[in-house]
């Protein structure tokens, strides 16, 4: 009984600056894309343009979606994470604008 509660006791000394941090947090900016002739640009558009909100993002989403929903009744560790990743592939351009960073 004395382990449990110095148990409980760390996990509440641990909580109690995180929370802290929490509460004063810094300013956060949202992504945006670059814009043409920025730098990094070719790559941005090679990458999310072309690749992720193109055609073999949506693809490569939609097949795994497949994938996961036929693994979904044999194995449903596999198959709901799965499916997780093919809807965040498919909605990665948004997914991507409502991260903020610290810039």
């Amino acid at each position: 009984m004395h382990k449990f509660g110095n148990k409980v006791l760390a996990v509440a000394n641990v909580g109690l600056p995180l929370g802290a941090m929490a509460l004063v947090g810094g300013p956060v900016h949202a992504f945006s894309a670059p814009a043409q002739g920025d730098l990094g640009y070719d790559i941005y558009d090679i990458v999310v343009n072309q690749g992720v909100k193109g055609p073999m993002g949506f693809v490569g989403g939609v097949a795994a979606f497949l994938f996961g929903v036929s693994r979904l009744f044999s194995n449903i560790m596999i198959g709901i994470p799965t499916i997780v990743a093919a809807v965040c592939l498919i909605k990665a351009d948004s997914i991507l604008q409502t991260f903020g960073m610290v810039i």
